[in-house]
């Protein structure tokens, strides 16, 4: 069985209430109830969350009122060992290649992504670190 049958723990890093819906809507089209999903509205709050917390992904908007941008994403990505994709309103190939380069699991625009797109970005960021 895999960890996708089994459940998944998601830490959903993002701040409009609109975008947090509409990405737990998806999670559970995806997953049904073998998931869930803390929110974490402040970078900082997710910093706190990954400190006593352990998650299978992270689900990151670069625009939270404490971020900063791909250096959010790179300060998550050199202290923890968990994969991140990154979702946002942003449609910028030059901000998505870099944070491809840098390790992200994929760049998902939101308004742009549906449920399938997200299933396939999770699994193969969890694949990817079970290596």
């Amino acid at each position: 069985m895999t960890l996708i049958e089994k459940g998944v723990r998601i830490l959903l890093i993002e701040d409009v209430p609109e975008d947090i819906r509409f990405a737990q809507i998806q999670l559970k089209q995806i997953f049904g109830s073998k998931h869930s999903v803390d929110v974490a509205d402040y970078f900082s709050k997710a910093l706190r969350l990954l400190q006593i917390q352990s998650f299978d992904i992270i689900i990151l908007d670069l625009s939270l009122p404490d971020s900063k941008g791909l250096d959010s994403f790179k300060n998550i990505r050199d202290s923890y060992n968990i994969p991140v994709i990154i979702y946002t309103g942003l449609d910028n190939e030059l901000v998505k290649t870099e944070a491809l380069k840098s390790g992200a699991i994929d760049y998902l625009i939101k308004g742009k992504t549906n449920s399938h797109e997200l299933k396939t970005s999770i699994a193969n960021g969890i694949i990817r670190y079970a290596e």
